[in-house]
């Protein structure tokens, strides 16, 4: 008598053994359940929209630099950088700014008018906590409660192509996770069989086969035929992205890390013609307590060469493939260094928009320096959710927001 396997024996096999984490690497998702069946894509306004997170907390003041102002110096003192080391931005208003001198693609980009620099950008009532913050930024709601995603809201308001959103990494970011509808993920690597169940032609094929639907079969292990078809399709065209585009040169001599490999893979996918409306990449850990010079200096290094690279691959703005990177982190540093030769977290930081449909400038308000809160943090000037109501207007075609961001912010003007 032949073997014979039918889905829910394997998915409870394989589920329940060694294999299953190759599964849920490649979807990224807590649940196969959840993805619906596919849809039109959503199209970007601009865009496609790449959200890249620097978890830890990045440090704003010494990654856009008041390096004029004697405070810095007498607050940072051996972290402040040398002015004569700084890359010049100009003044804001506030004073003169400069980028860290690990950032000289992004200096350059600068000079092009594809960066954007948005000043103080925080929360009322900051939290310290990385768990309570990151929950925050991911949902864009202050209570801290693990809830639904900002994208995934979004997600859940526009339809069920799994195509939408792309995460790259085996960790989907609760940013997209939605009430019905999340992202969907790839692997990371730039290897096209890396994006396949298995990664392995042959067992892919079984896999599509064990994954076909059938007449009258019950509702539940239709929706694991789908989502099992939903996993096979985006595997499938991201190794054939990954076959078919080479990924964007790193600039000389630089090492552009992991987050260099996801913004290649984000790149293929785009040059190749995904209809995929957001990304996420991250990079990790900014959160530089003690001897932050060096450690800070490396980090934005990798972080420039990746995103130096990934913008030489559209150097114009172009329909559907002009994209945005939004770099942002959960909070600060203390303006003041501590004893460690470090900074501890704190609040009102930095984010950078990269891209060419990017209208290059100062935004928002560089925070006082002589009027801190009662623990000697930076008092934000700019709620991020702003920045948020642009991304979902400007690039993701959405109005009104107040629905995803629950209530009404003013977008800002750098697209």
């Amino acid at each position: 008598m032949p073997l014979t396997l039918d889905r829910r024996q394997f998915l409870t096999g394989v589920l329940g053994g060694g294999v299953a984490t190759g599964l849920v690497r490649f979807t990224g998702l807590s649940s196969l359940l959840s993805m619906a069946e596919a849809s039109a894509s959503t199209v970007p306004r601009n865009g496609p929209f790449v959200l890249c997170t620097l978890y830890g907390g990045n440090d704003g003041l010494n990654t856009v630099i008041p390096y004029e102002s004697g405070i810095y110096r007498d607050w940072r003192q051996s972290l402040a950088i040398p002015g004569d080391q700084v890359l010049p931005l100009g003044d804001d208003g506030s004073g003169q700014l400069g980028f860290h001198p690990s950032l000289a693609g992004l200096h350059s980009l600068w000079k092009e008018g594809k960066v954007a620099v948005i000043s103080g950008v925080e929360y009322p009532h900051p939290n310290f906590s990385h768990f309570a913050s990151q929950t925050i930024w991911q949902t864009a709601r202050l209570d801290a409660d693990p809830d639904a995603g900002w994208l995934g809201r979004w997600l859940d308001a526009t339809g069920t192509d799994p195509f939408r959103a792309l995460s790259v990494g085996p960790t989907l970011p609760p940013a997209l996770v939605g009430y019905n509808q999340q992202a969907s993920s790839v692997v990371d690597s730039t290897q096209a069989n890396a994006q396949l169940p298995g990664q392995n032609p042959a067992f892919s094929g079984a896999y599509k086969q064990l994954m076909k639907s059938f007449p009258g079969e019950p509702a539940l292990q239709a929706g694991q035929a789908n989502s099992g078809g939903n996993l096979m399709l985006i595997g499938t065209k991201a190794a054939d992205a990954l076959s078919h585009e080479q990924p964007p040169a790193a600039p000389a001599g630089s090492d552009p890390g992991d987050i260099g490999t996801q913004l290649d893979i984000v790149a293929e996918l785009i040059s190749y013609g995904l209809p995929t409306s957001v990304y996420s990449v991250s990079w990790s850990s900014f959160d530089t307590h003690s001897n932050q010079a060096n450690t800070h200096a490396e980090m934005l290094a990798s972080l420039d060469a990746a995103v130096t690279g990934f913008m030489s691959a559209f150097p114009k703005a172009a329909p559907g493939k002009s994209p945005v990177i939004v770099i942002c982190s959960e909070f600060g540093r203390t303006p003041k260094m501590n004893a460690s030769l470090g900074t501890d977290h704190s609040s009102a930081s930095v984010v950078l928009a990269v891209g060419p449909a990017v209208k290059g400038g100062f935004y928002g308000a560089t925070p006082s320096f002589t009027k801190l809160d009662p623990y000697e943090n930076l008092i934000f000037t700019t709620d991020f959710r702003r920045v948020y109501a642009t991304v979902l207007e400007q690039i993701l075609g959405m109005g009104p927001v107040s629905s995803v961001l629950d209530g009404a912010f003013r977008p800002i003007d750098f697209l």
